[in-house]
């Protein structure tokens, strides 16, 4: 995989390489209310929404902050969210999927359909079916989708769960 300077992360990106205030909803939507949540990578709006946030050379620090490798986390938590987290390379995508199915109760990512011209290291635009563990619900937009995923079964703030979402 290629290699990026930290300092590429550490700055806010421009939308939509960064989640808007409407897709920082999304996430929010899908928590499971009052429990933790591990951010993979450290996304600038998404560390408000995390309790730990884990990455193998992090641009943030903080007591909060995990310099590991996603794949090898083998602590639970409820929730588990990413932004662009299965873009890098299939086996990447899949190895992530694995370890979220054994350590967390629901996973939300967001994953870009294509690739967008600043992106530097994405080589994975995975859809729906193209997932070793099929997700049970989908958000699909333009240049990105979420993808969530319920391993148990837990009450979130959407009351609705129509699998197959188009904005």
């Amino acid at each position: 995989m290629k290699k990026v300077n930290k300092n590429y992360w550490s700055v806010c990106l421009p939308y939509p390489l960064s989640p808007s205030e409407e897709d920082v909803e999304i996430y929010k939507s899908y928590l499971i209310e009052g429990d933790d949540a591990l951010l993979l990578g450290c996304t600038h709006k998404l560390i408000k929404l995390s309790t730990n946030q884990m990455d193998i050379d992090p641009w943030y620090q903080s007591k909060t902050t995990i310099t590991r490798n996603w794949v090898n986390n083998d602590v639970k938590y409820r929730n588990i969210i990413g932004d662009g987290v299965l873009n890098f390379t299939k086996e990447l995508c899949d190895n992530v999927l694995i370890m979220c199915s054994k350590y967390s109760d629901i996973f939300i990512t967001r994953c870009f359909n294509y690739k967008l011209e600043p992106m530097k290291i994405a080589d994975h635009f995975p859809n729906e079916n193209d997932f070793i563990i099929k997700p049970d619900k989908s958000i699909k937009f333009k240049e990105y989708s979420f993808y969530i995923w319920k391993f148990r079964q837990y009450p979130t703030r959407y009351s609705g769960w129509d699998c197959n979402s188009t904005i």
